[in-house]
């Protein structure tokens, strides 16, 4: 008896012990880079000098850190990092799925009540909402929490501002085609003034004009002679983006003239500009300025940051693309700059930040080949057409496959409900033994199998079972190799499978005096995340989160 008596003294004192030393910070600051996969840290890790290396050593510094995700993708990510879940209860499976026979966007809403502000608070024809999350997250328990406190998420992408935002906080995003940052009537009730103040004064348009991108280091520096440096030649462009004006009257996300199609004209376009270091370094200076005028004495902040530059160049150029590499270099100093500019107002002790990822990248599919792995590029139309073909011709059923959609086949369900069993099992029977005949296929499974099944929980087939939601979810998934890629470009990098080289990415912690100088080399899981902040915020964990505490 007097061994418990003391046991519980000792953890109650530890318990005070823990709160008196983690107070809340003054300022939590999640930043999320888009694609920015684990493996940048090993290749680029000795060449590093500013913030990835400052946070190495003096944070806490997570070398074996995951995503449960079969199809990984941005707004996934990003919702899984804000509700400590997966899809299965978030219910954001992709970027865009088939709902009802339609396609639906992630963070997409038309409705009166969503519309996006454009200029002078001008409502503009299309909107963006949090409608489709069916849970809440981090953000919604700190708005709970501290009703007078501050929580923005900042991005290009509405998606992932939106995703991290959850339905209660407050997202703010690039609009590509104002060329100004902005929000929807569904988050706030005007553009705030400080946002307005920020698209005036900063004038994008001119910032633009007036830079060219430069690497981060001279050309013949040893930072860029790296073993496995792609030049452009397997890349979506066929030239440089280096020393060339970073706003066009072209649209550059276009295919060029090599894969058979021209540049289309366009009026105003920032699709180079998105994917330049400059792209960062405004979306960092926007961060900088939501938290100076809107952090006081009086009140503590939750900021959310997604830099998705990266995410754009990678799926042209692939992890491996000279521009790719001078990009995170340029990432590098260009936190290290951010961080410094805070530090001068408030103090470290009152900083909690936090560096991680929505998902990872795949090798480009050519480079695979080059060293002699099973790399194959498996064209999605042709694999619908190949099997809505054998279907018609078989059951008399056209057009019975109606979309391919992250990973998946969606079904007429109209079409397909009318069948009897043993059809409806012949049909996925001959959906398998098609799919599988192609090179670069490693499994097909329906979604009920999936469902009823019982995985290991670090394994790829439960990481797809993670992602199944009823009515939004298709009915077949298939699951390349590692190396290879679905998809209908002939060029890029993709990220929307569940190995190793999508999941795995950087993760690090760091507040001075009490997350710091420590290496963690164990498994742990992205959804533990928000649960962590949770615990260090004191409110309450994400309501569908099933995770624990990293620490």
């Amino acid at each position: 008896m007097k061994f418990k008596f003391v046991t519980k003294i000792f953890f109650f004192l530890n318990f005070v012990l823990f709160l008196n030393i983690f107070s809340i910070p003054k300022l939590t600051i999640i930043m999320v880079i888009d694609q920015f996969a684990y493996s940048y840290m090993e290749k680029l890790g000795p060449n590093f000098e500013y913030a990835f290396k400052d946070l190495k050593q003096h944070g806490v510094y997570f070398t074996n850190a995951h995503h449960a995700h079969g199809v990984p993708a941005t707004a996934t990510g990003h919702n899984a990092l804000n509700t400590g879940t997966f899809a299965k209860n978030h219910g954001i499976i992709a970027n865009s799925w088939i709902e009802n026979g339609k396609k639906v966007t992630a963070c997409k809403d038309d409705s009166l009540k969503s519309l996006v502000f454009g200029q002078n608070n001008m409502l503009l024809d299309y909107g963006y909402s949090a409608k489709n999350i069916m849970c809440n997250g981090l953000t919604d328990e700190f708005v709970k929490k501290y009703p007078n406190d501050l929580t923005f998420s900042i991005s290009y992408k509405s998606r992932a501002a939106i995703g991290m935002s959850g339905k209660t906080g407050k997202p703010i995003w690039f609009d590509d085609k104002l060329g100004i940052f902005t929000t929807s009537k569904a988050f706030f009730n005007q553009l705030p003034n400080w946002v307005k103040d920020f698209n005036e004064k900063y004038n994008l348009d001119k910032t633009i004009e007036n830079n060219i991108w430069r690497r981060a280091y001279p050309k013949k520096s040893k930072k860029y002679k790296l073993s496995d440096i792609d030049f452009n030649k397997n890349s979506y462009y066929i030239y440089s983006t280096y020393h060339k004006s970073l706003i066009s009257k072209k649209r550059l996300d276009e295919p060029t003239d090599k894969i058979g199609k021209k540049n289309k004209p366009d009026i105003k376009n920032y699709s180079r500009f998105i994917k330049s270091p400059l792209a960062n370094k405004v979306l960092l200076d926007f961060a900088k300025n939501c938290i100076d005028n809107n952090l006081h004495e009086d009140n503590n902040m939750l900021l959310w940051i997604s830099l998705s530059p990266l995410d754009h160049l990678g799926h042209i150029y692939g992890p491996n693309g000279m521009e790719v590499t001078d990009m995170i270099y340029h990432l590098d100093k260009q936190i290290k700059n951010f961080l410094d500019s805070l530090y001068q107002n408030i103090d470290e002790e009152d900083i909690l930040f936090v560096l991680t990822a929505d998902h990872g990248v795949q090798p480009l599919v050519e480079l695979n080949k080059e060293k002699n792995l099973p790399a194959y590029r498996i064209n999605s139309s042709e694999m619908l057409h190949k099997i809505n073909k054998h279907i018609n011709k078989k059951y008399n059923i056209k057009n019975l496959v109606t979309d391919f959609e992250a990973s998946q086949l969606y079904f007429d369900m109209k079409k397909f409900n009318d069948l009897d069993t043993k059809t409806k099992e012949s049909i996925y029977s001959d959906i398998k033994e098609i799919v599988l005949n192609k090179k670069g296929i490693s499994k097909v499974v329906t979604t009920d199998e999936l469902i009823n099944n019982k995985y290991d929980f670090d394994s790829i087939l439960n990481f797809y079972k993670q992602q199944v939601y009823i009515g939004r979810s298709g009915q077949v998934f298939i699951i390349p190799n590692e190396y290879s890629d679905i998809s209908n470009y002939k060029f890029g990098a993709g990220h929307k499978s569940g190995y190793e080289c999508n999941t795995h990415v950087p993760l690090m912690i760091y507040q001075k005096g009490n997350f710091e100088n420590k290496v963690i080399s164990k498994k742990v899981w992205l959804t533990q995340l928000p649960v962590t902040i949770a615990k260090i915020l004191d409110i309450n964990k994400p309501e569908k989160s099933e995770f624990e505490p990293i620490f």
